[in-house]
C-alpha cells in the first residue's frame, strides 16, 4: 500500500464511523431549524470524499511507491505523536476540573514544548495568547459556555 491509499482508506473508515455516530445524535424540536446533525454530516461527507479522492489519485498514479510507517527509523517522531495523543487525553480528563483557560494553557505548553523544542518563552507566549483569544472568542463574543473550573469564582462573567 502507498501513503495515499493508506491515508485514503483511513479517512473513508473514519468518516464512515463519524457518519454513523452522527445518526445517533438525538434531534429535538426546539432550537434552530438546521439541528445538531448538519455540521457533523458536512464533516463526514468532506472526510469521506477526501479519502475517496486520495484513493482515486493513487489508483490513477503510474508511480506507486510502497509505504512504510517507519516505526524504527522515525522513532522520535512517533514518540512525539504518542505524547501529543496522551496530552490530548489528559486535557480532556482535566478540562472540567481545571477549567478551559488553565487546561488549554497547560495543553498548549506541553504540545509546544514537543514541537518547538528549546523556545520556552515563545511557547509560553503562544500558549497564553491561544488560551485567551479562544476563550474570549467563544465565551465572550459567541456566548458559549466553557468550563470555568478553578477560575469559576474569579471570572467576572
Amino acid at each position: 500500500m502507498t501513503k495515499n491509499s493508506t491515508t485514503g482508506w483511513f479517512a473513508v473508515v473514519l468518516g464512515a464511523f463519524y457518519l454513523f455516530g452522527t445518526t445517533l445524535v438525538p434531534i429535538f424540536d426546539a432550537g434552530d431549524q438546521t439541528g445538531p446533525r448538519a455540521f457533523p454530516y458536512l464533516v463526514s461527507a468532506v472526510v469521506i470524499l477526501s479519502g475517496l479522492g486520495l484513493l482515486v489519485k493513487d489508483w490513477r498514479s503510474a508511480k506507486r511507491v510502497p509505504f512504510s510507517w517507519g516505526f524504527s527509523t522515525d522513532r522520535a517522531i512517533w514518540l512525539k505523536i504518542l505524547a501529543t495523543m496522551v496530552a490530548g487525553i489528559v486535557y480532556g480528563l482535566v478540562l472540567d476540573s481545571l477549567g478551559y483557560l488553565i487546561a488549554t494553557f497547560l495543553f498548549m505548553v506541553a504540545v509546544s514544548e514537543l514541537i518547538n523544542v528549546g523556545r520556552h518563552a515563545q511557547n509560553l507566549v503562544i500558549a497564553v495568547a491561544f488560551s485567551l483569544v479562544t476563550f474570549i472568542s467563544f465565551a465572550l463574543i459567541l456566548k458559549l459556555s466553557l468550563p470555568r473550573g478553578l477560575l469559576g469564582g474569579i471570572l467576572p462573567f
